[in-house]
C-alpha cells in the first residue's frame, strides 16, 4: 500500500489492499472485498523489553514481512501494517500489534485480519503468527 494516511477500519484497509492487487479492475476488486467475510485471529506475546522497544520491534517485524501503514489516530501503543499471507502470500492481511506494559516488560496482542473467499486460507491467522514468530525470535 502507499504511504497515504488512513483511518483504522480493517474492512476498508483490506478492500484497498485487495483493490491494489486488482490493477485496472480496482473498483471491482474493492467492491467484491467488502462482501467477503473476514478471518480474524489474535495471539498474545510477552517480551522482556520496555513498550517503546517492543513497538520498534513490531515495526521491524511488520516491515520485514510487508509494509507499515500510517494511520490517523493510532498512538505509540499500536503498530499497523499489511502482510502477504495465504497461498503464495498473495492475500493481504492487516496486522495490528497493540502494546501495553506488563510486570515482565511488554504485553503484545497481535491481531491478523484477512478476507476469505470460498477456499479457507486462514490468512489472518497466518499473518499474525508470522509476525508473532518474528517478534518472539528476536527476544
Amino acid at each position: 500500500m502507499s504511504s497515504e494516511s488512513f483511518d483504522l477500519d480493517e474492512d476498508e484497509l483490506l478492500a484497498r489492499a485487495l483493490g491494489e492487487l486488482g490493477g485496472r479492475g480496482r473498483r471491482g476488486a474493492e467492491a467484491a472485498a467488502r462482501r467477503l467475510r473476514k478471518d480474524v485471529f489474535e495471539t498474545e506475546l510477552v517480551l522482556r523489553v520496555a513498550p517503546a522497544a517492543a513497538a520498534e520491534r513490531a515495526r521491524d517485524a511488520i516491515s520485514d514481512h510487508g509494509s507499515l501503514l500510517d494511520l490517523e489516530g493510532v498512538g505509540d501503543d499500536r503498530v499497523v501494517g499489511v502482510v502477504g499471507a495465504g497461498v503464495g502470500n498473495l492475500n493481504p492481511a492487516v496486522v495490528i500489534v497493540t502494546i501495553g506494559a506488563s510486570a515482565e516488560g511488554s504485553r503484545l496482542v497481535i491481531r491478523g485480519v484477512a478476507k476469505e473467499g470460498l477456499i479457507k486460507q486462514r490468512a489472518g491467522e497466518k499473518a499474525a503468527r508470522r509476525v508473532a514468530g518474528a517478534l518472539a525470535s528476536d527476544s
